[in-house]
């Protein structure tokens, strides 16, 4: 009974993959970091009271104390991240040649390339295009070298945490 509700878990799971590769595809061409520096949302009043809210009825996973756009635009990429776990441990539990398996196999490359692509937009920044001066140049070496610090540490604090909540 055991291995059959795992066929069955398995086949669902590869079934799963068609319903949520649209939506994750979507976000993985167009994730974006940086969102929390951008001018257009620093100016905004509201925001800091949203996510105060979204903080206080959903708590961060430790190390972040409160929300921000940048974490939680990162959550669907952690997200990402569990479900390609998860499938891989699924295809490590069939055996090669069975019809669950060649399911698993494709599924896991279909989300490995979702997780690549998204990979591959971790350093693209919202703001990059306002980087650039009115006449083209680019910002002063030092503005776009502390600009870039923020940015790496608001980065890697929504990752660490997203991290932790994998295991």
């Amino acid at each position: 009974m055991g291995k059959s509700l795992l066929i069955l878990y398995q086949l669902y799971a590869y079934l799963q993959i068609d319903d949520l590769e649209p939506a994750y595809a979507k976000y993985a061409t167009d994730f974006l970091t940086g969102f929390d520096s951008w001018s257009a949302v620093t100016k905004n009043t509201i925001l800091p009271g949203i996510l105060q809210d979204i903080t206080i009825s959903t708590p961060p996973t430790p190390p972040l104390a409160q929300w921000s756009l940048d974490a939680l635009f990162l959550l669907p990429y952690t997200r990402l991240r569990y479900y390609r776990k998860l499938y891989a441990r699924l295809l490590r539990s069939t055996k090669e040649g069975r019809s669950d398996h060649r399911l698993l196999v494709v599924a896991n490359q279909r989300l490995e390339g979702l997780v690549t692509q998204a990979e591959s937009r971790l350093e693209m920044d919202v703001a990059d295009d306002e980087q650039e001066s009115p006449n083209g140049d680019a910002r002063n070496t030092q503005d776009q070298s502390s600009y870039e610090k923020e940015r790496q540490s608001r980065t890697s604090s929504g990752m660490n945490s997203s991290q932790d909540s994998e295991t």
